[in-house]
């Protein structure tokens, strides 16, 4: 670990300059998994904890913050970490994933979550209920860990084996448990009683509140306590849900996550059921409640622009010790109990990722990792925001990513619709995948297109109905506005794009002619009929009515904006990749693309991704994707 240095001196060169090289960076050091993904403080802030990776597998690392002294390391091969947590000082938790099924004929796939417990005092790794006989080897929900009578326990939902072959077919309903993270030892807190339940728990192991939900009548009920005696809350209907996201602000307060119609609001309600409470924050997409360390009290809400505290001297030191990142996107990723030490992570036009452990006592910042350590910051290309108008007028913009050195006039283009559809869009930031493009030459365009999560209410809604219709326009308008402004060539552009933006990719040479030389989708949905059907037969009926709303309930309407089946209207090669365990788009999807293609007589290649799920976890398959797409993308419009 580096010496600290003097903060405000050091993050006013938030990246070290390096001399130019003559040719980009290979295309792992963009496809590579982050170096360092995830990091953790312990409550005192004497330790921190982060996910590395290397050519080997991932490291999960443990030192002193006071001097960088390794504490203990655990080394993965493989599997996939997700995030940290703590338990107290010496129990580091790793969640990790994996793609499984319980085992009755008929039982559909999921992403499972495992649960580890790293034992700084021993130095062992445990992974829980792996070998219990009593319990699924996965965790259903994690509700934190407490200490009570002296020692620390995880609360998690759990499932028992010898479930029915009706209950694994349709929804897996946990109960909540407690581990002894000492001994292993499980027992029940309460009993799902077969229905989906989540839960809240005190920093003592107190059951404060619990959410029902019920399928059949789309019915979500909060109720204090772990009984269903004193209800607090309800929302009924098609588009409406609540959730606990934790502790209000004071003691005998809730905090309620409210969803109406794909709007998300923060509630504060009393526990006692005495009023309708407070809503906090009308528009919670975008940001996350910060929670005391200790009690778990609400204390703030932070979001990738700046952290909102309700103590202001502690809001102060930390977004004055943002300032210096400038232009950078930091984001607050972990606190001491006294806010003393925090660790930042920020990426920007000209940074690729870099996380820092500050402490404020002695002003002192320390990079205890990069993102990408292999791209300098001659070697990024130029990344701005572009704005234009959708052919009804209304007003969109979308990312500009130039390739480096290169001017902006008559450039080749991939235009690469982000996914979801409905969630935050793409920003000014470090894209490892439209920079690995750029660095090739080419420019890419990131269109924010209606429905995109960030430009207020009005542009949300304006999506519903338009699935495969104006969501697919508005990327095309933002292509023609380029094009027009004589930075791109019009007849040099391919379309590239991931889950929904696999699926604009695939409508953009189906539903669509005469745009793009080439389409490259990865995960993509070729058949929104086959997609409903798949949701109705798993019973996800949230998941059923989101798609419902940005398309249409009938079948000829579904039809007429599934790729597969206008396959004869392909006026591109496509190239098809998807992973083997995706869990939320099936391969299905890609494989009867690949089918409906080579029948119309139309050139396609499908690419099939051993092991790999639908986010790109694994190293080796993310490199695969990421060299196969742009290997097509050069083969099929060459940048020089």
């Amino acid at each position: 670990m580096r010496r600290p240095v003097v903060l405000f001196a050091m993050l006013s060169m938030v990246v070290c300059a390096r001399a130019a090289d003559a040719a980009p960076p290979p295309l792992e050091a963009y496809g590579r998994l982050p170096a360092v993904d995830s990091a953790t403080l312990s409550p005192s802030g004497e330790r921190f904890a982060v996910i590395d990776s290397d050519k080997d597998g991932r490291v999960v690392y443990v030192r002193q913050t006071a001097d960088g002294k390794a504490i203990g390391a655990l080394r993965f091969a493989e599997g996939k970490l997700r995030r940290l947590a703590w338990a107290g000082e010496d129990h580091l938790l790793i969640f990790n994933t994996s793609t499984q099924a319980f085992s009755e004929p008929g039982a559909q796939k999921g992403e499972w979550e495992g649960l580890i417990n790293f034992d700084l005092r021993t130095g062992k790794a445990v992974m829980l209920l792996a070998k219990s006989p009593n319990y699924v080897d996965a965790i259903f929900g994690w509700y934190g860990a407490a200490q009570v009578n002296g020692r620390w326990y995880a609360y998690v939902g759990g499932v028992g084996l010898g479930h029915t072959e009706e209950w694994s077919r349709s929804a897996i309903f946990a109960d909540l448990d407690r581990i002894d993270l000492d001994n292993g030892k499980v027992e029940v807190v309460v009993h799902s009683s077969e229905r989906s339940r989540s839960w809240l728990v005190s920093s003592a192991g107190e059951v404060l509140a619990h959410t029902l939900y019920d399928t059949a009548t789309r019915t979500s009920t909060l109720y204090a306590g772990a009984a269903e005696t004193r209800q607090l809350a309800q929302a009924v209907g098609k588009g409406r849900e609540l959730d606990l996201a934790g502790l209000g602000r004071r003691p005998g307060t809730l905090l309620v996550r409210e969803e109406t119609d794909g709007k998300e609001q923060l509630r504060e309600l009393p526990a006692d059921g005495s009023g309708p409470g407070e809503v906090l924050l009308a528009d919670a997409a975008a940001s996350g409640p910060i929670f005391d360390r200790d009690s778990r009290l609400l204390i703030g809400f932070a979001s990738l622009a700046k952290s909102v505290m309700f103590d202001k001297p502690t809001e102060k030191r930390i977004n004055d010790a943002t300032a210096p990142f400038g232009g950078d996107r930091s984001e607050l990723v972990a606190f001491s109990r006294d806010f003393k030490k925090l660790i930042f992570s920020a990426n920007g036009p000209r940074n690729p990722g870099r996380f820092y452990l500050v402490d404020l006592s002695s002003r002192a910042a320390v990079p205890i990792g990069d993102t990408r350590p292999d791209i300098g910051p001659d070697q990024i290309g130029p990344v701005s925001m572009t704005h234009y108008k959708a052919d009804d007028g209304l007003e969109m913009d979308g990312v500009l990513t130039l390739p480096p050195g290169r001017e902006a006039k008559g450039l080749p283009l991939v235009v690469m619709p982000h996914g979801g559809p409905i969630v935050e869009g793409d920003t000014v930031s470090f894209d490892w995948w439209a920079q690995a493009f750029a660095s090739r030459g080419y420019a890419v365009f990131q269109p924010n297109y209606r429905g995109t999560l960030g430009y207020g209410d009005a542009f949300r809604k304006a999506a519903a109905g338009q699935f495969g219709r104006k969501m697919q326009t508005d990327i095309s308008d933002g292509v023609a506005a380029l094009a027009k402004a004589g930075t791109i060539d019009p007849k040099r552009v391919c379309i590239v794009g991931a889950s929904y933006g696999g699926y604009a990719a695939l409508a953009g040479v189906t539903l669509q002619q005469g745009l793009y030389r080439c389409a490259v989708a990865v995960a993509g949905v070729a058949d929104m009929r086959k997609m409903l059907e798949a949701d109705i037969a798993s019973r996800d009926r949230r998941a059923l009515e989101f798609w419902r709303g940005l398309s249409s309930a009938k079948s000829q309407d579904l039809d007429a904006i599934s790729p597969a089946r206008l396959a004869a209207k392909a006026d591109a090669p496509i190239l098809l990749i998807h992973g083997e365990n995706d869990t939320v788009v099936p391969i299905e999807q890609s494989k009867l693309m690949e089918r409906a293609l080579r029948q119309a007589g139309k050139p396609v290649e499908l690419v099939t991704m051993a092991g790999e799920d639908h986010w790109l976890s694994n190293a080796a398959t993310r490199q695969q994707m990421l060299n196969r797409a742009v290997a097509f993308v050069q083969q099929h419009d060459p940048a020089n």
